[in-house]
């Protein structure tokens, strides 16, 4: 029979909060950082590997982009089951373990592509538990952030980190495959593979304690007890764990509103984004290479805006930078109903995918900032199970438009629906109500 774990005290945090502000970020964030890095270039190797290969495999359109399914399931599926795991177990062991699987499984399909055809069935397969792994990683290395690095630097920590992410998944990841799938079609899963099994070493590097140090028994919690209810971490259901946090969610003052946001903005970003491809050929007449680079600005633009995250809000502080990350987009992606010309298309993507990565990055160190050590993963899951269930949602809609108005009504509604965003963060995020809810979230 274990022992209740219970939280460290409050000096103890405020004693660990002084020493991470003066490492800066210090080296545990960098391995992070870099392992991060590393395992998206492998993300964005897949993106283009991947399906080449599924459709060496068959000839069908349907059986080719249900490759895409796959990957993209674990979302919906595992996404808060995976939220309480990591809350329960050692978050840098998560990391370890999921980038040694996701190789595993790299290094088995490399070895099978190499010697025979592989059946669209086993890429499935390869997608799915590819997909697991994602899930798992995504929501360990953001539950690891807060506790390596200082909050005064969580806009840059997070400006850093999604760079990096997109900067893997989208600039070098994906010609990486290609080219090395023209090479070989096994080379992108084998060097896929090594990069995994390099992330892995890397995460193994960190050290301290990365096992939350408390977990609250099922039920809410009496902020007026005398004592905190607490239950070993082996004891409790998981499903008590998901309504734990669940109910964490909901009763706080701004968490509710952020993933109403991040709803909407998701939502409005797949309206037009599921049927760019018609609209970059059809309206405004580009080639697949101009199609390219329209591409690569909203690839740029989040790269930049993460870049400059934290220079942006140390100038124009929290709500500001808030309010024009949410209202930008809104002026930027209705202008592209308007004009004809490819560059100013280009230059309104850009400048609204840099704003929206402002307002991101604000959003996530913000809920950082409002959530226990011991509810990272949790929270977590609930926003990306929120904000991934709205993406779908947002492509039928921007679907149905384009059928039935026309492509550049897509951009019209999309507008439309990012101003409800505007309007809810800035009705709801005052600062005045910001700053009780982070003086509430600080121990005492």
């Amino acid at each position: 029979m274990s022992r209740p774990i219970t939280e460290p005290p409050p000096a103890a945090l405020e004693v660990r909060e002084a020493v991470l502000r003066r490492r800066g970020l210090g080296g545990s964030y960098w391995r992070v950082w870099t392992a991060s890095l590393i395992s998206n270039i492998g993300d964005g190797v897949l993106l283009a590997a991947l399906p080449i290969l599924a459709a060496r495999s068959t000839s069908s359109a349907t059986l080719v982009g249900l490759v895409a399914t796959f990957a993209t399931l674990p979302w919906f599926l595992v996404t808060l089951p995976a939220g309480a795991i990591v809350d329960r177990l050692d978050r840098r062991r998560v990391l370890v373990v999921t980038d040694l699987f996701r190789a595993a499984l790299l290094a088995l399909i490399a070895v099978a592509v190499a010697g025979t055809d592989v059946p669209i069935g086993v890429l499935w397969a390869l997608a799915l538990g590819l997909g697991i792994g994602e899930v798992f990683f995504d929501l360990s290395s953001q539950a690891i952030l807060p506790t390596i690095v200082s909050q005064r630097r969580f806009d840059r920590a997070n400006g850093l980190r999604y760079a990096a992410e997109i900067g893997g998944n989208t600039f070098v990841g994906p010609p990486l495959g290609a080219a090395l799938f023209a090479v070989a079609a096994w080379l992108p899963f084998a060097v896929d593979a090594a990069t995994f099994v390099a992330a892995a070493i890397l995460a193994l590097s960190l050290r301290g304690r990365f096992r939350p140090s408390r977990t609250v028994a099922p039920g809410p919690v009496d902020a007026d007890a005398e004592t905190d209810r607490t239950v070993p971490l082996e004891r409790e259901r998981w499903i008590d764990d998901i309504r734990a946090g669940i109910t964490f969610v909901r009763g706080a003052p701004l968490l509710p509103t952020l993933i109403a946001a991040g709803v909407l903005g998701n939502m409005s970003f797949l309206m037009y984004e599921s049927t760019f491809v018609l609209f970059a050929t059809d309206e405004l007449g580009v080639s697949e290479r101009g199609f390219g680079w329209l591409l690569a600005a909203t690839g740029i633009g989040a790269v930049a805006g993460g870049a400059v995250a934290d220079r942006v809000v140390s100038r124009l502080g929290r709500r500001t930078t808030m309010l024009v990350g949410a209202g930008g987009p809104v002026f930027a992606t209705g202008s592209i109903a308007l004009v004809p010309e490819v560059w100013v298309v280009a230059v309104m993507l850009t400048v609204q995918v840099v704003l929206g990565t402002l307002w991101t990055i604000v959003a996530i160190s913000l809920r950082q900032q409002l959530t226990p050590n011991h509810l990272y993963g949790r929270v977590n899951s609930l926003f990306r199970f929120f904000a991934w269930g709205a993406m779908p949602v947002g492509a039928l809609l921007g679907g149905l438009i384009a059928g039935t108005v026309g492509l550049r009504a897509t951009y019209v509604a999309s507008a439309l629906v990012m101003f409800v965003a505007f309007v809810l963060i800035a009705t709801r995020l005052r600062t005045s109500v910001i700053d009780a809810a982070l003086a509430a979230a600080r121990p005492t």
